[in-house]
């Protein structure tokens, strides 16, 4: 009887637990996407090796996000960050669609979360391999997304490798509806696979915060296209501004 109970004490810890699991981005040497890169493939993952990626999860929900960037040490750094295309932090409730990412800063706005819709259709199959000690299968797709008009844009062609074993439907990037935690995912630029899966002992929060403004990827488009806007006529003032005391100049 006290057996049972600490088996069942041990079980109800470890299910409220939250995991974490860590991931490196490698460049996709295979993609036509990667040919039009300037920097080598050895470039790529040297810069690349210095960031890392964090999944933390539960039964419920999980979130994804790039640890702080390391500080510049060569001029290739930011062109291979970008590769890894993590723009803020990812939300997603298990085998839900909507995705939620966390924007610290974009132009005037600041604070705010982008609500996406991604929608991926896989395609299983029989092939497997080994990642961190577990078995995994593949599974394909193209990556469908709504961009907040209810319009279904289909983007680019997707590898998945999911592990049954660990029930739960995440991955990278709020990658998801698989029978299993996806634990690589190969797209066009990059590469993302798991290095190490452990206990969060840190109880990090992984909560959507309530207290942010949530707008959809079509607002977002626009704010962007306003930031550009206000870019641009910054640099054609700055640009008449100088000519003018160049004038002035040359009349002194």
């Amino acid at each position: 009887m006290k057996t049972l109970f600490l088996l069942l004490s041990f079980v109800s810890f470890t299910y409220g637990q939250n995991t974490v699991i860590e991931y490196q981005v490698l460049p996709n040497t295979t993609s036509e996407a990667f040919r039009g890169m300037m920097l080598s493939a050895s470039d790529l993952e040297t810069n690349l090796k210095l960031v890392t990626l964090f999944l933390v999860y539960n039964e419920n929900e999980m979130k994804f996000y790039a640890s702080i960037f390391p500080p510049i040490v060569n001029d290739d750094l930011g062109a291979s960050l970008f590769m890894t295309d993590i723009q803020g932090i990812y939300h997603r409730k298990n085998n839900s669609d909507d995705l939620y990412v966390e924007i610290d800063k974009f132009g005037d706005e600041e604070n705010f979360i982008i609500r996406k819709k991604w929608i991926t259709d896989w395609k299983l199959t029989d092939e497997k391999k080994m990642i961190c000690g577990h078995e995994c299968f593949k599974a394909t797709s193209t990556l469908k997304v709504d961009y907040g008009d209810n319009d279904v844009n289909a983007l680019h062609p997707i590898v998945a490798w999911y592990c049954p074993e660990i029930k739960y439907s995440y991955g990278p990037k709020a990658y998801g509806h698989l029978p299993g935690m996806i634990l690589e995912v190969d797209g066009d630029f990059a590469i993302y696979r798991a290095e190490k899966i452990c206990t969060d002992t840190s109880n990090e929060k992984i909560a959507l915060p309530t207290d942010k403004k949530i707008i959809t990827e079509s607002t977002m488009y626009d704010l962007m296209d306003e930031t550009i806007k206000k870019a641009v006529n910054k640099c054609q003032s700055e640009s008449k501004k100088a000519e003018i005391l160049k004038k002035e100049d040359i009349k002194t």
